[in-house]
């Protein structure tokens, strides 16, 4: 009876085996494997919130890839070296396919040679001029801060006076997005205000300017700017106010209030975005509740569109496949449609502005129907 029940026992074990293999063999995962080094910027002194929503962003975006393909997966890794020399130096050794790095990083000068003295690709999420070249292995979804497309907006609206309220942090940011903005509006700013711990003071000074002053453009990280939004809608009631796209984030309607209303900012984020059977933004929804505006979404959604685009062409998640493939991409398929990628490896979509409306973040400007908030999927959260 015991041989008898000892053999009974090593069949089951062995039919167990058997069938732990079979489902080994039909459901194992062996799709292309492909590390990414997600790095975080811990440091970020300018606390602007959208940096690391961004890079939360690609996160989710890299799951709802993976969870479509079935010739490839994501396997993001964290890097948070503050020195970039060696951050991706590890990612080469680690077999990275490339490097994603964040909105407000403060080495972007440094990124092409790094990146290039390992052979190895870096997506940057980063905006503004200096990154912009062709011959680097620097690649960017959002190339552009939207400075230009608020001066427009500033301009078509009238606004030939305007102060600046300014973060002491990120200077080549600050300095950039001032830039872009005074070219497209055509005048430079009346004053320049630097934001310090006694804020009352510094938009008091604005009152020798008030009688002149058309408008105020806050180039700050959210959370500053909702306290500097605050002041100016109690100090100077109805003036319009112009944000960075520093300010775009789910703390801003919070922090601001009804005070905010009316706020402008630009980002690069197809209508398309707006829709309500958006599959991305339905599962970050259905899946972590997310409170991601969709402007950051789409960020992070389109740069591992142009990743997952770039190991589709090269069929390898080696680093210099990857990097050659970025370089030679001219297009990307993204929420939306299909939009160019320009000399530079950057992806390039158009313009648009968007504005605080009863705590969100609404789709339309000066150029367009003032109640755009109300038509289907007007309201951006």
């Amino acid at each position: 009876m015991r041989i008898r029940a000892i053999a009974t026992i090593a069949a089951a074990v062995g039919i167990l085996f058997a069938a732990i293999f079979i489902a080994g063999f039909f459901f194992s995962d062996d799709r292309l494997e492909v590390p990414v080094t997600l790095f975080y910027d811990d440091k970020d002194i300018s606390g602007a919130v959208v940096s690391k929503q961004a890079l939360q962003s690609v996160v989710l975006a890299m799951e709802f890839f993976n969870a479509r393909s079935k010739t490839h997966r994501f396997i993001p890794t964290r890097e948070s070296d503050m020195n970039v020399y060696n951050a991706i130096e590890r990612a080469a050794a680690r077999k990275s396919a490339a490097v994603i790095g964040g909105i407000n990083a403060p080495f972007a000068s440094l990124l092409a040679d790094a990146s290039r003295r390992q052979g190895i690709s870096f997506i940057s999420l980063a905006s503004g001029h200096s990154l912009a070249r062709p011959d680097d292995l620097v690649f960017r979804p959002r190339p552009e801060n939207g400075g230009r497309e608020l001066g427009e907006e500033a301009r078509d609206r009238g606004i030939k006076a305007y102060a600046v309220i300014v973060s002491g942090f990120a200077a080549s940011h600050v300095q950039d997005f001032i830039r872009d903005f005074q070219s497209a509006i055509g005048t430079p700013p009346l004053k320049i205000v630097s934001f310090s711990s006694d804020l009352k003071t510094r938009i008091e000074d604005l009152q020798d300017y008030a009688q002149d002053m058309d408008a105020v453009l806050l180039v700050l990280p959210d959370w500053l700017c909702s306290v500097a939004l605050r002041e100016l809608r109690h100090r100077f009631p109805g003036i319009p106010v112009f944000l960075s796209n520093w300010a775009v984030s789910h703390r801003i309607p919070l922090l601001a209030g009804p005070l905010g209303d009316g706020a402008f900012t630009a980002s690069y984020t197809d209508i398309a975005w707006d829709s309500p059977g958006n599959e991305f933004v339905r599962f970050v929804r259905n899946t972590y509740t997310s409170s991601i505006p969709r402007m950051i979404l789409a960020i992070g959604y389109d740069t591992v569109a142009m990743l997952d685009a770039a190991v589709k062409m090269s069929g390898s998640s080696d680093k210099q496949a990857v990097a050659t493939a970025l370089s030679e991409l001219e297009s990307v398929e993204t929420i939306g449609g299909v939009f160019p990628v320009d000399k530079n490896g950057d992806l390039r979509h158009r313009g648009q502005i968007f504005t605080l409306r009863s705590g969100h973040w609404a789709r339309g400007g000066a150029a367009s129907d003032t109640s755009s908030s109300a038509r289907p999927g007007g309201v951006v959260p």
